[in-house]
């Protein structure tokens, strides 16, 4: 085993000719706990953490401070999103889970984290708990659970003033992470069986915002279930898969957008695997053992070494390529030089493509990159966090091929944006459809 540096050291991570592809370092000044199970970021500055002991932490400063916003001791809170700075949401896993007595499955803030209120309003069955929950855009927010069951989706479309609730035990014995790849297409994943020993992972797919699924993979082993999922791309996916004992481990992995996975060989030793996440489609880390730090991979998943950083990592977010977060024990930082513009497909799209902006975050520009596999009328348009369009890029027809386009970070008055999360959408008027990627400006 590679011993660990304490927790509050800072440390820098590097090795000969296997290095990581950004820096990680332990925030000295965050709070230690058996483990933090989410994180969420609306900028580079301010994001909150809950955890088990039913606590919600804020930080203003990027992580150097922290203040303990909320205590509820008989929850048990996996997961958090905001759709702005001050409209948020976090996830309670729900009576007789982990111990939580506490039967609400959400509460919501309305100013920043400074007071929270139990929520419970759903059109269709309650759920029981929230496990895992993803920000779509300014108004789409997709949530499952929970671990063990029952299975549950949730999603609002106006921001937070409505949900539905569907049941989906028809498909899962218990949901735990959930990402969507545009407003109606999305990937679910959990477990088969809520005995971990007979069960297998699942990952579920839907079409139609989460009004139907499909079992899109089922594990070949038992003894373990899906735990995290991440899509660096629209092409490439992941998902760990948690095993509580017996080995080797696993993970699965997706090239085709998530039509077909593959079970790829994590180590063959044992090791208590949960969180994970990729920058890009080539590097990523995989976490969750209390024994032993983080992995990580520069070729993707096909060779791992420790990344000596990140007991009992549970959750990794990036808000670019240059800029992320974790949480385990405790709070831990990415950082990254940029990288080249854009990194082409290795295969070409067949029909329209949006790509990460580059550099992101940024300051003062940013490239936007799109493809259309055909000439068509499309349109770049440019929202804030509150859904309220700011600016157009592109409004007309594509020759097809790659095409890009820089935004100067003004509105469309002419003033200059302010520091903060922005939406930029592709639409393709004859396919009816669009495509929406997430960047942040910092002045």
């Amino acid at each position: 085993m590679i011993a660990r540096l304490p927790l509050f050291l800072l440390f820098l991570l590097s090795f000969a000719g296997f290095s990581q592809s950004g820096t990680w370092v332990t925030l000295p000044n965050a709070p230690v706990v058996s483990r933090h199970n989410d994180l969420y970021f609306v900028n580079a500055d301010r994001g909150w953490i809950v955890n088990g002991n039913g606590e919600i932490y804020r930080t203003t400063d990027g992580g150097d401070s922290w203040a303990l916003q909320f205590n509820k001791p008989d929850a048990h809170f996996r997961s958090i999103g905001f759709l702005n700075d001050q409209d948020g949401w976090a996830g309670n896993v729900g009576f007789g889970e982990f111990g939580a007595t506490d039967s609400i499955p959400f509460y919501h803030t309305t100013n920043g984290g400074q007071n929270w209120q139990a929520f419970d309003t759903f059109s269709g069955p309650q759920p029981v708990g929230i496990c895992g929950m993803e920000v779509y855009d300014a108004n789409i927010i997709n949530a499952v659970g929970r671990v063990r069951g029952p299975a549950f989706f949730v999603r609002t479309t106006d921001g937070g003033q409505s949900w539905i609730s569907r049941d989906m035990s028809a498909y899962a014995a218990g949901l735990i992470d959930v990402h969507f790849v545009s407003p109606d297409s999305g990937f679910a994943v959990g477990l088969s069986n809520a005995n971990h020993n007979q069960s297998s992972g699942v990952i579920l797919f839907t079409a139609d915002g989460g009004n139907s699924w499909e079992i899109r993979h089922t594990s070949a082993r038992t003894g373990e279930w899906c735990w995290k999922i991440s899509f660096p791309s629209r092409r490439v996916g992941y998902a760990s898969l948690q095993r509580n004992s017996l080995s080797p481990i696993y993970f699965l992995k997706t090239t085709d957008g998530g039509q077909t996975w593959s079970s790829e060989l994590f180590r063959d030793a044992y090791y208590f695997v949960q969180g994970l996440g990729f920058v890009d489609e080539m590097n990523g880390w995989i976490g969750g053992n209390s024994s032993e730090p983080s992995f990580f991979t520069t070729d993707g998943g096909v060779t791992w070494a420790s990344a000596d950083f990140g007991s009992r990592m549970n959750r990794v977010r990036f808000l670019g390529d240059t800029l992320g977060y974790a949480v385990g024990q405790t709070v831990y930082k990415y950082t990254a030089n940029p990288t080249a513009i854009g990194r082409p497909a290795a295969t070409i799209p067949t029909t329209v493509e949006l790509a990460q902006n580059y550099p992101n975050p940024f300051n003062p520009t940013t490239t936007i990159r799109y493809y259309s596999a055909g000439a068509s009328h499309l349109r770049l348009e440019i929202f804030n966090v509150e859904g309220k369009r700011i600016g157009v890029l592109l409004d007309g027809t594509v020759a097809p091929g790659w095409h890009s386009v820089v935004w100067d970070g003004q509105l469309a008055t002419g003033q200059e944006a302010p520091s903060g999360i922005y939406f930029y959408r592709l639409s393709d008027a004859g396919a009816r459809s669009h495509l929406t990627q997430k960047m942040m400006l910092i002045r």
